[in-house]
């Protein structure tokens, strides 16, 4: 036997499915780490029966389905299939392959095959078993089988040894046996509490036969009496029922013609509803219109003062422009005259300098002494017009500057005006807005005072519905109530007929014959379906007729002769009694009048003709007597005559002076069924009466709350109406409230703005004050200096004359060319400031007219929309004095149809209360009409079933002295006296019969059990001999192979495993010595890693030389061991590969070397496994053939 092939599909990173073969010799299973390889020897433990996730690496058993990846889908199932060749017959099975199948799928349902076909687990291991192969058997070694072997825990390496020792199955059957023996015991155990008491039940049996006499003689008593009551009350309760029916009658009849007009009043209050709602909704639109025709007004009005503000603020400021630019051009008239006088002086005096430039240079020569002093004196005067021209610089920067402020200072004063025009039209707005605050605010208080009332209504309409749906839910228990009362009792009576159909209770003779045989249409059916008891007997004509109650009644002779004849070839018995059944009839005996006999019983049975005579046979001299006593004394009085005494609960004597009590259960009748049937369908008539009666009860407050749920539909829908008013309103306050917020920080903005202006003009008004007192102080300063000059020059002019007369020319010269350069240097700069002061006038003048332009443009497009608005706001004002006028009359016909529906409402409400008075007192009279017609069917149906007797054709009580009162205390004393007796068995000697014969076969059962617990523990001795003895052979066996297996591993090593002294070989730990070369003999727990697992390996080695494995596992076992061991256990591995097959996981390259066949296990995808498989045999030849 070989492993042919693993299938995985969806077992952890198997995604793809995955065939992976096996040849002979060595497979090798190689691949990186993480790459999945180990996930084959998982899969094989699996398929065959791994129940431990833990074993498998997981937490649970789902964690082995694929739990896809980033690029696959999560798989729902695992499924891994091991196909073994059987050819030599190892498994025992017949098959020459055999493939084990396991599916595993998300919702943990899990599925074994065996060759496709569905079994159990156990089926799997019993295949298996002593085999070697299974999830934990030898057959599978990997590294944690090897520590487990070298650990100190003794327990593993027994169970290896126990599944080489092939004593697995016997230590299975001893755990059966074992199980098998406690269950024994334990049944025992409970058997003999059941035979302790069963005879304590015969032992009280005995004792209870003399209580039934009491019980009969108070029944009798309780009829009589009940029956009288019952009389009396029937007649009571009809005539108190009459007149309570016709007068519920008259109520109905009024209540309907009232339930008319009420609907009638409410369909036309519906229609007035509408009316209202139209009316209102009409009114609304009236009042929306009106109020956004006067917001319109208000928003022209606003829009018009704005409008007429801002043209009168650009009339004033054309007005002021136009002033300030006559002005600028006046000025630049008076700059351009200016500047042309002081060109035209300027070019006069630039020909007057280069003529006495000319004279100069002519006389320069000979006056240069003089023009040294000349020039010194020069130099001082130069001083004094260096700083007269500085302080007219500084003067005409100062103008500058000064022109600037006041320029700014008019800007000012012209933004002041228009924020004193804004904050104008601000306050205005915010006037405006605080009304429809106020406005918005009063009708937000009346549509919050509006919505108050109607939710009070809609209240108080949830709370009616409320009452009318607790009244619809308590009619409708009541029906359910007797839908289940009837629904229970049609499941008995289905019970009762199908336990009569199917003859239960009777003989199996009886069964086979109407039921399962050819001959059931020859029967006209049993005695007992053929007759009907009266007034109750049914016990005591059953007890009368014995057997012959379920006796058969056949056509003729022949008929039952075979029916006889296939009663008896079914091992079964049955009688039989022909149809046509003729037989003399005893001799009557009257025993009419004697005390004690009632009847006899013959009088309360009716019959079918066809067994008349036959009833009349069986039930000839058979007497209905008032008890047990009295049967007994008859019995004994008139012991010469043949006859059959028999109480009302089936006690009595019979014929043959047999004497027959106890009590037998209600569900042993056969007669009592069909009287237990006839009572429930009286019951059931009952039920249903109530249950039609609830549901007209729940028709009409069902009617009744389908008419509140309108109206509290209609008010809830005006609640809702009147909320989106309510938040409408509640919007526009808001709204209003944030248009004042809005204007209020507008406001306050403005006010920002004008104190900064002003803080900007008082600063500009000091600016200007400083730079005119400046330009004050430069004018006096010029003056000062200008004075000073020509002091100078007159001076300098007077000491030139004095000193040097002879070059009077030449000073003459200079002074007046120096006179005349000052001059043109004046002019020139007042042809600058002129030409300065004319540009900045030019700029101002077309500054101001474009103002002017775009303020006319401005003035006229204000006019229009001044004109405009003023023909708009005359047409809303028409527009509201129409709108008004419409919604005062909305008003007055929507305060019509309120008053006409309040009107209607009111007579409604009239009708509703007219409506419940009456309909409270019908359902009153309907409650006590239906408690007497239900008091009065259960007395009749009570009494018919109990006594057969028809109440109504008695008629009234003749005794006109009866006294209900003392009758009901009689028949609660009888009640009591029965209470007292208690549970009273007429037929206690049949029942102690059957806890007698119950008794004795417990007794039997038990020696029975015990005989069976002496089998058990002699098996479980037998067991025990013979695996004792099967695993001292094996393990004497392994032990000679494993010294022999060790010292092909370890040369010149020994080794050797003990069993623990003086226990018991199937419980003595096992322990292993070893001892390599050079080293004491000592325990295998203090070798090296790689000696450990070298000596497990032996072990394992010396196993399969004792029970050869038809294939083994190996995985990563040789990861502990160095090269030379590798060596060694490589050597060893080959020769055992000759008759075994092996499947090796490794990582080591000596170990991949040995391998006939590779496969490579890889990764390519993420966490996906994929396969790659070489022959390495076939590689080999094929390189030495390349060679």
């Amino acid at each position: 036997m070989r492993v042919s092939h693993l299938d995985i599909f969806g077992f952890k990173s198997f995604y793809n499915k995955t065939a992976i073969h096996f040849g002979d010799g060595i497979t090798g299973v190689v691949g990186p780490n993480g790459c999945g390889k180990s996930n084959v020897v998982e899969a094989i433990r699996w398929v065959l029966g791994e129940q431990r996730a833990a074993a498998i690496r997981g937490h649970k058993m789902e964690d082995v389905i694929f739990a896809g990846t980033r690029a696959r889908k999560p798989l729902g199932m695992s499924e891994v299939s091991l196909t073994v060749d059987n050819t030599e017959g190892v498994l025992p099975i017949d098959y020459s392959e055999v493939t084990i199948t396991r599916r595993l799928f998300r919702s943990g349902e899990s599925d074994y095959l065996l060759n496709k076909v569905p079994c159990r687990l156990l089926d799997i291991q019993n295949l298996l078993m002593d085999t070697g192969l299974g999830p934990g058997a030898y057959s599978v070694m990997e590294q944690g089988m090897v520590d487990e072997i070298v650990s100190e825990k003794t327990e593993n390496r027994r169970r290896i040894l126990e599944e080489a020792a092939g004593i697995t199955k016997y230590k299975a059957r001893r755990r059966s046996t074992w199980n098998k023996l406690e269950s024994t015991e334990a049944d025992l155990t409970r058997l003999e509490d059941i035979i302790t008491e069963v005879k304590r039940q015969v032992d009280y049996l005995g004792r209870q036969v003399g209580r039934a006499r009491r019980f009969q003689s108070l029944t009798t008593e309780m009829k009589d009496v009940e029956l009288r009551f019952s009389r009396h009350r029937y007649f009571a309760l009809r005539d108190e029922l009459k007149p309570l029916d016709e007068e519920f009658q008259g109520l109905s009849r009024d209540s309907e013609s009232g339930l008319t007009e009420f609907t009638a009043r409410e369909a036309e209050l519906e229609k007035r509803r509408l009316a209202v709602t139209e009316a209102e909704r009409t009114l609304q639109e009236a009042g929306v219109a009106l109020s956004r025709c006067v917001e319109e007004i208000h928003e022209l009005d606003n829009q018009l003062i704005s409008t007429r503000e801002r043209r009168e603020a650009r009339e004033h400021f054309i007005e002021r422009a136009t002033a300030q630019l006559e002005e600028s051009r006046q000025q630049l008239n008076e700059a351009n005259n200016q500047r042309t006088q002081a060109e035209a002086t300027l070019v006069e005096s630039r020909a007057e300098i280069t003529h006495s430039a000319e004279q100069l240079q002519t006389v320069e020569s000979a006056a240069q002494e003089a023009e040294a002093a000349y020039t010194e004196s020069r130099r001082s005067l130069d001083a004094e017009n260096h700083k007269l021209r500085d302080l007219l610089r500084e003067k005409g920067e100062r103008s500058g500057a000064l022109v600037r402020l006041r320029t700014e200072r008019e800007g000012l004063d012209r933004a002041r005006e228009e924020v004193e025009s804004e904050r104008a039209r601000l306050e205005s707005e915010k006037i405006a807005t605080g009304t429809r605050v106020s406005e918005t605010q009063q009708l937000f208080q009346s549509t919050q005072e509006r919505l108050a009332a109607l939710q009070a209504d809609l209240q108080a309409a949830h709370q009616r519905r409320q009452d009318a749906q607790s009244s619809l839910e308590r009619g409708r228990k009541r029906t359910t109530d007797a839908e289940r009362g009837i629904e229970a009792g049609q499941a008995r009576i289905q019970i009762l007929e199908r336990v009569r159909s199917g003859y239960e209770g009777y003989s199996s003779g009886v069964r086979q014959l109407l039921v399962d045989s050819p001959y059931t249409a020859t029967f006209s059916g049993v005695l007992g379906d053929l007759v009907e008891v009266t007034d109750g007997l049914d016990r005591a004509v059953e007890s009368a007729l014995g057997d012959a109650v379920e006796a058969l009644v056949a056509q003729d002779d022949e008929s039952i002769l075979e029916a006889l004849i296939y009663v008896r070839d079914h091992s079964a018995r049955a009688g039989v009694f022909p149809m046509n059944w003729q037989r003399r009839t005893p001799t009557t005996i009257d025993l009419q009048g004697v005390d004690g006999v009632i009847a006899p019983l013959r009088n309360y049975v009716r019959a079918d003709d066809t067994v008349t005579p036959l009833v009349d046979h069986l039930l000839a001299n058979t007497f209905l007597v008032k008890d047990l006593e009295t049967a007994l004394r008859l019995a004994r009085d008139h012991a010469d005559l043949a006859v059959r005494l028999v109480t009302a609960e089936g006690q009595g004597v019979d014929i043959d002076g047999r004497v027959a009590g106890g009590e037998a259960g209600e569900d042993d009748s056969v007669l009592g069924r069909g009287q237990e049937i006839r009572q429930l369908r009286a019951e059931m008539a009952t039920q249903r009466s109530v249950q039609i009666t609830a549901q007209l009860g729940v028709d009409a407050e069902s009617r009744r709350v389908a008419v509140l749920d309108g109206y509290t539909r209609d008010l809830q829908a005006l609640v809702e109406q009147v909320r989106d008013e309510e938040r409408e309103a509640h919007l526009r306050e808001r709204a209003a409230r944030d248009e004042g917020e809005r204007l209020d920080k507008q406001l306050q903005t403005l006010q920002t703005r004008v104190q900064s202006n002003e803080q900007r003009l008082a600063g500009l008004l000091e600016g200007s004050q400083g730079e005119e007192e400046r330009l004050q102080q430069i004018d006096a300063e010029a003056a000062g200096l200008e004075q000073s000059l020509r002091e100078r020059e007159e001076r300098l002019q007077e000491a030139e004359r004095n000193r040097r007369e002879r070059q009077e020319m030449l000073q003459s010269l200079r002074v007046e060319r120096a006179r005349i350069v000052e001059k043109g240097d004046n002019l020139g700069r007042d042809v600058q400031r002129l030409t300065s002061l004319e540009a900045t006038q030019r700029t101002n003048i077309d500054r101001l007219e474009k103002e002017i332009s775009q303020a006319t443009q401005d003035r006229a497009g204000l006019q229009e929309r001044e004109a405009a608005a003023t023909d708009q706001l005359t047409q809303k004002h028409e527009n509201r004095e129409s709108l008004a006028t419409a919604r005062d009359e909305q008003h007055n016909q929507w305060q019509e149809v309120m008053v006409r529906s309040r009107e209607l409402e009111e007579e409604i409400g009239r009708l509703q209360r007219e409506l419940s008075v009456q309909r409270e007192r019908r359902h009153q009279l309907e409650l006590r009409v239906t408690e007497l017609r239900t008091e009065l069917k259960q007395l009749l149906s009570r009494v018919t079933d109990e006594y057969e007797v028809d109440l109504p054709s008695l008629g009234p009580l003749e005794e006109d002295d009866f006294d209900a009162e003392k009758a009901k205390t009689r028949l609660e004393e009888i009640r009591r006296g029965l209470a007292r007796l208690g549970n009273v068995h007429v037929g206690v000697l049949e029942e102690f019969e059957e806890q007698k014969e119950r008794y004795d076969f417990l007794v039997q059962h038990r020696d029975d059990l015990i005989a069976a617990s002496e089998d058990l523990r002699k098996t479980l001795q037998h067991i025990d001999r013979v695996a004792r003895r099967l695993f001292r052979e094996t393990f004497e066996e392994i032990r000679e192979k494993f010294q022999v297996t060790y010292a092909r591993f370890f040369p010149g090593g020994e080794a050797d495993l003990t069993l623990e002294a003086d226990v018991d070989p199937l419980e003595s730990s096992i322990e292993i010595t070893a001892r390599p070369r050079g080293k004491r003999l000592q325990s295998i727990g203090l070798l090296s890693g790689g000696e450990k697992a070298l000596t497990a390996i032996a072990l394992l080695f010396a196993i399969y030389q004792v029970k050869p494995s038809p294939w083994c596992i190996l995985d990563e076992v040789d990861a502990p061991l160095d090269d030379a061991n590798v060596e060694r256990f490589l050597r060893v591995l080959r020769e055992f590969a000759q008759h075994t097959q092996f499947i090796m996981i490794t990582h080591n390259k000596l170990s991949m070397s040995s391998a006939d066949t590779l496969h490579g296990v890889t990764m390519a995808e993420e966490g996906v496994s994929q396969l790659v498989s070489v022959q390495v045999a076939e590689q080999a030849i094929d390189s030495e053939a390349a060679g």
